[in-house]
């Protein structure tokens, strides 16, 4: 899902108390009229640098594919609930970043970003109401996202720490869009087979009676996932050493 929020892996850390441009990276001039593409062209050159959360010289980061999660729970009353446990993400390291639109004096990048290709796989536990039937079930689950649309709203800060001012990233708002999605639960209305096949051809008819459900927690993890990376990637850098004159 970031893709983006890394454009501002320009320039990392520090070595041997000195700032240093990282051997993966190359460096986007602030006063570059074509600023954006710069920066969409270093994401791209770093690529599987991103997914393998190394950035050489040693320097890591949180991984970004997979992504995993413990559990997410989703309960908005007796209507809907669902408990999705060791949750993993695949293919976000596929992003294609579409447009950027940067504001320096306000530290702030819009990012408009595809990933053309996600599955997820784990356990739920649901109960929700499909037609005019209770669905209740649980065990594993699975989901393919086709052509998912991320917007982030990306806003950083400098941080005073001695005679130095350090870039922090704020919590990234992540906005997602899902126009092809398909999903398969085992174990619908306990397991009965044909209860089973036909809960997943109504959900896959109208998925977003759960994926409406499931995004604003489904953002928010994936939001904290990204300001984490974005944070452990800058960490010990100050402005003008990520964005020069």
């Amino acid at each position: 899902m970031k893709q983006a929020v890394i454009l501002f892996l320009v320039v990392l850390g520090c070595h041997n108390g000195k700032p240093y441009v990282a051997p993966v990276l190359s460096v986007c001039s602030r006063s570059d009229p074509n600023l954006e593409k710069c920066i969409m062209n270093v994401v791209d050159g770093i690529r599987q640098n991103v997914i393998d959360a190394n950035y050489g010289d040693g320097r890591q980061a949180p991984k970004f594919d997979p992504i995993y999660f413990d559990r997410m729970e989703i309960n908005n009353g007796a209507g809907f609930r669902l408990v999705l446990s060791n949750v993993t993400i695949r293919g976000t390291g596929g992003f294609v970043i579409k447009k950027i639109r940067s504001d320096l004096a306000a530290k702030k990048f819009d990012i408009i970003s595809i990933i053309p290709k996600m599955s997820i796989v784990g356990q739920y536990d649901l109960s929700m109401n499909i037609l005019l039937l209770r669905a209740a079930g649980k065990g594993d689950f699975r989901l393919q996202l086709n052509d998912t649309i991320a917007s982030l709203k990306v806003q950083y800060r400098l941080a005073p720490e001695g005679d130095k001012n350090f870039v922090r990233f704020d919590p990234i708002d992540l906005k997602l869009k899902f126009p092809k999605a398909k999903f398969y639960f085992t174990g619908l209305f306990n397991g009965d087979p044909a209860l089973e096949e036909f809960g997943n051809q109504a959900i896959n008819d109208n998925p977003n009676l759960i994926l409406d459900e499931v995004k604003p927690s489904f953002e928010k993890n994936l939001g904290r996932v990204f300001t984490d990376i974005s944070n452990s990637v800058v960490e010990g850098a100050e402005e003008f050493e990520l964005l020069p004159p």
